[in-house]
């Protein structure tokens, strides 16, 4: 049973997915969606500014390797006007690397493939500091 976003103590999460691969992309939605989220994606950089532009997100979750812009520069682009926490996803980071896309201003990075569980615990993380008590 998919939880009621709008019941009462349950916040709406708005996530958006930046990922080239579509199917990836879709995947992780129908996850996040079952979980109770709403969840747009963006299939690559410039669309995934664009919505960002555009909305109001709790959490993106940003593939580090896209063709034309890179994880690192959109999420170097994204802190030009918003301070909406970022999650960078990497196939393969090295420590430095890690450090420095934190130091750039992303919440965290996670690996793939990626734990479901510290997805929904990040998430989880976000809604808390976001609600209005």
């Amino acid at each position: 049973m998919v939880p009621d976003p709008l019941a009462k103590g349950s916040p709406i999460v708005k996530l958006l997915i930046v990922d080239d691969e579509k199917m990836i992309c879709e995947e992780f939605r129908e996850t996040l969606e079952q979980e109770g989220h709403e969840v747009d994606c963006a299939l690559n950089g410039k669309e995934g500014l664009q919505k960002i532009q555009a909305h109001h997100y709790n959490l993106v979750f940003l593939d580090s390797a896209m063709p034309f812009m890179d994880g690192k520069k959109v999420l170097e682009r994204i802190r030009h006007f918003s301070r909406v926490p970022v999650a960078l996803i990497s196939g393969f980071l090295t420590e430095s690397k890690e450090k420095e896309i934190l130091h750039l201003g992303a919440m965290v990075c996670l690996r793939k493939p990626l734990d479901l569980d510290r997805v929904k615990s990040l998430i989880h993380t976000v809604e808390n500091r976001s609600c209005i008590c």
